[in-house]
């Protein structure tokens, strides 16, 4: 279950913590101040194996790690498989599904750690971006910018090769293409994914695994360093 308590944080911690975030890139010290003090920020803390959200949660606030690990769970939409990402703070959760068509985590986070977050609700968040410029602009572009990647992405050809469309299809379903990724998925499922057959998926795979790049169980494959990737 989720066991969360609420924290406090000195004004010269909470500065130095926000300004990890580019959300708040561009922010003075008086800003910040101004920030703290005419806005209602939560303080909470979840030991670790505690579920911090669940997918199909309503993101109703942004909601950012300050301290410690959580692991970010994804499932395909039939449950036929899913990718497992670890993240450090400082990280935010989903912050752009706190507007548009669909306002549900699509992600299940659970704290590996000991984790701290602070968290800003979407009406204070809001009245935020109505006050501090910079920060609406600095979201309008992280919302930008993951558009147009997305748009990029649909649109790339992928080279005709096996393991080129292993690395685009493990690239392409995480939240952050970097650090350790798990996917639990069955071979013959991956070959369909990828329109290779099961014989060539695995072939390839296992060079993979003989250059150190991934470790490979029964449905399961593990990538250390998915940003080793993009040296292929």
């Amino acid at each position: 279950g989720k066991k969360g308590r609420r924290e406090t944080m000195p004004e010269l911690q909470i500065y130095d913590k926000l300004l990890q975030f580019p959300l708040f890139n561009g922010l003075s010290h008086n800003d910040i101040l101004q920030l703290v003090a005419y806005t209602r920020l939560d303080f909470s803390r979840l030991e670790a194996h505690n579920v911090v959200v669940k997918a199909g949660d309503v993101c109703d606030k942004i909601m950012m790690l300050v301290g410690g690990q959580i692991e970010a769970t994804t499932n395909s939409a039939d449950g036929g498989y899913k990718v497992v990402e670890i993240f450090n703070s400082p990280y935010m959760l989903q912050p752009e599904l706190l507007f548009g068509l669909s306002r549900r985590y699509t992600t299940g986070f659970t704290a590996t750690t000991r984790c701290n977050f602070i968290s800003i609700s979407k009406k204070e968040f809001g009245l935020v971006m109505q006050k501090f410029e910079v920060i609406r602009i600095n979201y309008l572009n992280f919302i930008a910018t993951m558009t147009q990647k997305t748009t990029r992405q649909q649109w790339l050809s992928t080279d005709d090769n096996d393991r080129a469309r292993l690395v685009n299809f493990m690239t392409t379903h995480c939240l952050r293409p970097a650090g350790h990724k798990v996917f639990k998925i069955l071979m013959t499922r991956l070959a369909r994914e990828i329109n290779v057959s099961r014989l060539d998926v695995s072939v390839e795979l296992n060079k993979m695994q003989e250059e150190g790049l991934l470790t490979l169980t029964r449905g399961r494959i593990t990538v250390p360093f998915i940003e080793r990737f993009g040296t292929l």
